[in-house]
């Protein structure tokens, strides 16, 4: 999917990124090794741009090259690691093959990771292995990239940055809308983008919306 960034978009989409990361409590003190995908995925340009915007330092790594992943987290001393969840398994698998210990070797402190589905028990294994804190972070190139919602500490759905992005659920045969709580179509409309606008788009994501205020302090409304 091709898609297109104004100057704003872009100003936007670092803000949304770097909104997301400070629920995953990072600052501009942390070190972020970012190992989604550069080139023509969003997800690597998108971590990149919002580490840059709290001020904290990014390690472009890209993925792939595992062992060498490993190593420059320790050499760099990374507290923060953004990937897919299925690759940060993959690194958690080499970091106990290699007799690791997180917290010493491995200084990580939080994982955001998304751009596919993941299990419980994914999350749970990448946490143990690890020693981190785990968030789930939600996006689509349509709609501008990773950062559109993220899941706080709570883990209790996702926030949704509701200043740039209206979400709505319908039935996907009826496409009428449905109550909250309900599970259904996830549709967006952006909220001041310039360079690829879109009104109602369907996502095909099914999901459901909570309005009630999270456990955090938080009172964007939140999706599933």
């Amino acid at each position: 999917t091709v898609v297109g960034y104004t100057r704003k978009d872009i100003e936007i989409w670092s803000e949304c990124v770097a909104r997301c990361m400070s629920m995953a409590d990072v600052t501009r003190d942390d070190i972020i090794q970012v190992a989604y995908g550069y080139g023509l995925f969003t997800g690597g340009l998108g971590a990149h741009i919002g580490a840059e915007t709290l001020g904290a330092m990014v390690i472009p790594m890209s993925s792939g090259n595992t062992q060498k992943q490993i190593m420059f987290m320790q050499d760099m001393k990374s507290t923060v690691l953004c990937c897919t969840p299925s690759y940060a398994l993959t690194i958690a698998e080499q970091v106990e093959k290699a007799g690791l210990v997180p917290g010493d070797d491995i200084p990580l402190k939080a994982g955001i990771f998304g751009a596919e589905p993941w299990t419980e028990e994914m999350r749970q294994g990448i946490e143990k292995t690890l020693g981190i804190k785990a968030y789930d972070i939600y996006g689509l190139s349509e709609i501008m990239g990773p950062g559109v919602s993220m899941a706080c500490e709570c883990n209790c759905g996702m926030h949704v940055q509701e200043d740039f992005f209206y979400m709505e659920v319908i039935d996907p045969d009826t496409l009428e809308p449905v109550p909250d709580g309900e599970k259904g179509e996830l549709v967006i409309t952006t909220l001041g983008k310039e360079g690829m606008p879109l009104i109602r788009y369907r996502t095909r994501d099914i999901c459901y919306l909570m309005r009630e205020k999270c456990e955090c302090g938080r009172t964007t409304v939140r999706m599933s």
